[in-house]
């Protein structure tokens, strides 16, 4: 189900329900609970493409390699690349 179909479900805009899943506190709380029942119920799951589009966050984090012989055996290198896993976890990236 995607947010067209749940909105349509529901008999409220496409806006009013993406801002009941989002927590904005223009939604009334009777609406949010309508909302939230009727996605839980209905197997509602967020786009994940449209998701990056509306707010311009991939959520990804791009790094070149080096290449080389050099590269695989260096213990500093797996330092950062176990440094940069933590700090993207602990960020939610």
């Amino acid at each position: 189900m995607n947010l067209k179909q749940l909105s349509h479900m529901l008999s409220l805009s496409q806006t009013t329900v993406s801002r009941a899943l989002n927590g904005y506190p223009e939604v009334s709380e009777e609406t949010r609970r309508r909302v939230m029942d009727a996605a839980k119920r209905h197997g509602y799951r967020p786009n994940p493409s449209a998701r990056r589009l509306a707010t311009g966050k991939s959520g990804m984090i791009g790094y070149v390699l080096p290449t080389g012989a050099a590269v695989d055996i260096d213990p500093h290198f797996v330092e950062f690349l176990s440094g940069l896993g933590d700090y993207a976890r602990s960020h939610e990236l």
